[in-house]
């Protein structure tokens, strides 16, 4: 790894807050979390400061550690060197201190003249080196505010992209309106009201609320609830929103190297976000008394199981709204989940009780009556692995399409030229000569599968196969 020089620097406030105030949460990508306001007493002390103790801020503030791609730095007047130019300039620990200077200015007309903020800046010209140095420094750096697991996964390629589609894509209008919005994925914690803050005007923040509703924003774990409970883990989710997301990061990895979220994924994310809060407002409709969130995880759970995964969740991403014909099975779902959930078996802890594999276990074994005309609805929808984060994307659907317009008997070649060759491993000949089985069936490779058998096939071809 590349030696990345750093540099000890002073910055007056005013560039501080004129360059936020360009770039805004541009400027803080790589920071785990975005500007928390004023709630906490850590912000709450640098606002007093900014108003109170100006001079004072230099020796009572810790400063920000940032990095860039380039750092040119020249001599001024006395022989001192300054720093004349920055390239890719990121905040990665700091962002409370310089979102506070832009507020203090901004919303306070505070006189930032005379602050000065010490910077420790990092000239980091190689891309895996900063990704590794910003990782380490924000798990090391970040002591000011809480930083919780998913804090820290902020900057993964997944959350990034999840970031950028929720930021282009609009939703339709929802019923009884005609305006279409977007639905607000939070990154980093309080980017949402961050972004509002920004807003110069009381029209410019009118707008954003109407294009961007707070009832449409959603975090992290939101969307490893959401996905857990789909998957049907709802023992998972019901053990807490880090833990839960933990379980969620770690199947994202399982795919990060070659998986990035598409639009399919992200409509078909908000449409189970509106099935869960479906759920959830009939769940607080009939009134059951306690363990509302558990049982509105087990009921998307269970409606999952029912339906062997089988749900037009692009329906729901048209109409924005749980359709009326499937409330009564929804209630019916929650009723059954409910008895289950509070009434352990031999006396054990509801709160230990659902948390457990056992719980879930008992929830499948629930006889709840679907109605023919939902029952034949669901039939006619295609049993795939999923629509959640294991499901195929577009691109990986066209590969399950071309392996599907190999020959079976190529396939099978494929796997008996690589035996007599010795040119394949033995894992790949196993998976043409599977993929022949399926052809020949008329069955859909996984997504794996198909991903792996193009590979193995462009390598046979490689190496001399012929079909």
């Amino acid at each position: 790894m590349a030696i990345a020089p750093s540099f000890m620097a002073i910055f007056p406030a005013t560039i501080l807050v004129d360059i936020y105030g360009r770039y805004g949460p541009r400027l803080l990508e790589r920071n785990v979390r975005s500007f928390l306001q004023v709630k906490g007493e850590i912000n709450k002390g640098i606002r007093q400061t900014i108003l109170e103790e100006p001079e004072r801020f230099f020796a009572y503030n810790n400063g920000l550690t940032a990095t860039a791609s380039a750092v040119e730095v020249a001599e001024d007047r006395k022989g001192g060197l300054r720093v004349a130019r920055l390239f890719d300039l990121q905040i990665v620990n700091g962002g409370q201190t310089t979102a506070s200077l832009f507020r203090a200015v901004r919303k306070d007309k505070a006189d930032v003249s005379n602050v000065a903020v010490q910077v420790k800046l990092t000239c980091v010209r190689d891309g895996g080196d900063l990704d590794t140095i910003v990782s380490h420094i924000s798990k090391y750096a970040n002591s000011q505010n809480k930083v919780s697991v998913s804090d820290l996964s902020a900057n993964d390629p997944f959350n990034r992209r999840l970031e950028e589609l929720s930021r282009t894509i609009w939703a339709p209008a929802a019923p009884g309106t005609q305006r279409e919005t977007k639905w607000f994925y939070e990154r980093a914690r309080a980017q949402y009201i961050d972004e509002l803050g920004r807003a110069g005007t009381p029209a410019q923040k009118a707008r954003f609320e109407r294009e961007n509703p707070r009832s449409q924003l959603f975090g992290k774990t939101d969307v490893a609830k959401y996905e857990l409970a789909w998957d049907q883990r709802p023992h998972t989710v019901s053990r807490g929103s880090q833990k839960c997301f933990v379980v969620f990061h770690e199947m994202v990895e399982k795919r990060q190297l070659n998986y990035q979220p598409d639009e399919q994924f992200f409509r078909r994310l908000v449409a189970r976000k509106i099935l869960y809060d479906g759920i959830d407002r009939l769940v607080r409709s009939r009134g059951y008394g306690g363990y509302k969130a558990q049982i509105v995880a087990y009921t998307v759970a269970l409606l999952s199981h029912l339906t062997a995964r089988r749900f037009d969740f692009e329906e729901l991403w048209r109409t924005q709204a749980v359709p009326e014909r499937f409330h009564g099975l929804l209630i019916a779902i929650a009723d059954a989940v409910q008895d289950v959930i509070s009434d352990p078996p031999g006396g054990k802890d509801v709160t230990e009780w659902y948390k457990s594999q056992a719980c879930w276990e008992a929830c499948q074994g629930l006889q709840v009556s679907v109605s023919a005309g939902l029952q034949r609805e669901f039939a006619g929808l295609p049993q795939g692995e999923g629509s959640g984060i294991d499901a195929p994307t577009e691109a990986e659907e066209a590969e399950i399409l071309w392996v599907a317009s190999i020959a079976a008997e190529t396939w099978f070649g494929i796997s008996k030229w690589a035996k007599e060759t010795g040119t394949l491993a033995p894992w790949q000949r196993s998976i043409a000569f599977s993929l022949g089985k399926l052809v020949a069936s008329g069955r859909a490779a996984s997504r794996k599968q198909a991903v792996q058998g193009r590979k193995i096939h462009d390598e046979a071809v490689r190496l001399g196969f012929i079909s």
